[in-house]
């Protein structure tokens, strides 16, 4: 029985589970995927539940399955550079660990909430990708539950895995609707000797965006950049941040070439040891009532920037220029219907895509919040029908209601 208080922790978007699993091993995931494949009953699967407000709407919801207990560390091979983790134990926890061996996985930052399983399979992006690259590069192994509840492995554990097809690189991203992921194995990196954080006084986006494209030329030890407006009331200007890491040679060595650069441009380069790191996906869109997160070429992220603060009602933003990121939220929706409207108009005209991650829910029932389906859309039917037939993985949450 379905209390109130789990009614409305594990609601999602309106929709709450008739009933709650909490399984402690691989084989009653499968077990309660078979039961349900066979009963016609959807499933959404869970982890720490900090990114359940990312997708769409679910046509239907009958079983909360809760991953948090799968949550342990199953082996670390230092030697080997990998990790082999459940996917309910939270990225923070799994770093914690693998800090006191001089190892990290090198994804992120996340919130503290956010699990192994949920990063994955969404696929989820922080400001490192900059030096580290995605979550399909980083992992190189999985178990995985199939909707009608066969316990399969894609990949393995170790580095060089080079037969047959990537089916991790399938899973990850696809919103767990072909599969539950309940096992990863990722490779690792030794810690950073040296970090340092530097911070470009305010400018406009251009000349931010300037610098920091001169600095992914160089070949700094730069972790990570991210854009923030200044806040002095003088236009839309920016600062941007520097997060570098590496030998304690290469962090000098960068601190060095990035003043001069700034200094080429005109503007001071700072150290700010209290800036506070890069934002995590839970800071940057926590209590916006709207929240998007916009992609485009790098070199467009300046005039995308500039179109956005020029709003009537400019938002609150962050981007990540060396990926093209932009989030950008409002704590007040407002007309949430047109301010969409206008960012997709933005991206558009960028060649871009809009991912809107939160907005009301009666607007939310009505868009689909991918935008558009890309060329690849018939084929990705084709797969979903071929993994999930009967529709129980989280039907209609991923783009165009798959």
């Amino acid at each position: 029985m379905v209390t109130a208080e789990e009614a409305a922790e594990f609601a999602v978007d309106g929709l709450s589970p008739a009933r709650i699993a909490r399984p402690g091993s691989y084989e009653e995931v499968a077990a309660l995927l078979h039961d349900a494949n066979v009963n016609s009953l959807a499933v959404i699967p869970r982890g720490g539940g900090s990114m359940m407000h990312i997708g769409n709407p679910p046509r239907r919801y009958d079983i909360a399955l809760d991953l948090s207990g799968l949550n342990v560390l199953i082996e670390h091979e230092p030697a080997d550079l990998t990790v082999t983790c459940q996917a309910g134990i939270p990225f923070s926890v799994l770093q914690e660990s693998l800090a006191e061996h001089g190892q990290m996985v090198p994804m992120g930052p996340f919130t503290g909430d956010a699990t192994v399983g949920g990063i994955l399979s969404i696929d989820r992006n922080g400001a490192w990708r900059h030096a580290y690259g995605s979550a399909r590069d980083c992992t190189i192994g999985m178990r995985v539950v199939t909707a009608d509840g066969r316990l399969t492995r894609a990949g393995g554990r170790v580095v060089k895995n080079v037969a047959g097809y990537d089916m991790c690189k399938l899973y990850i991203g696809s919103y767990g609707t072909l599969g539950v992921i309940v096992e990863a194995t990722c490779k690792l990196l030794p810690l950073p000797k040296a970090t340092a954080r530097l911070v470009l006084d305010a400018c406009h986006a251009k000349t931010a965006c300037a610098v920091t494209a001169a600095a992914g030329r160089l070949g700094l030890s730069v972790r990570g950049i991210e854009l923030r407006p200044a806040g002095d009331g003088v236009g839309p200007r920016f600062i941007a941040m520097f997060d570098l890491a590496g030998s304690e040679a290469g962090v000098r060595r960068s601190e060095d070439e990035l003043a001069a650069l700034a200094r080429q441009h005109g503007i001071e380069l700072l150290h700010e040891a209290d800036a506070g790191g890069p934002k995590t996906d839970a800071a940057v869109s926590l209590d916006a009532a709207l929240a998007c997160r916009i992609s485009v070429l790098p070199a467009q992220v300046a005039p995308a920037l500039d179109a956005l603060a020029a709003l009537r009602v400019p938002p609150a933003l962050v981007a990540w220029p060396a990926m093209g990121i932009i989030i950008c939220r409002w704590t007040d929706a407002g007309d949430a219907s047109a301010l969409i409207a206008v960012v997709r108009g933005v991206a558009a005209q960028l060649k871009g895509s809009v991912l809107i991650e939160r907005c009301p829910l009666e607007l939310k029932s009505a868009i689909d919040v991918f935008g558009n389906g890309p060329p690849s859309l018939k084929l990705m039917r084709r797969v979903k029908q071929e993994f999930d037939p009967n529709g129980v993985l989280n039907p209609g949450r991923f783009l165009e209601r798959l």
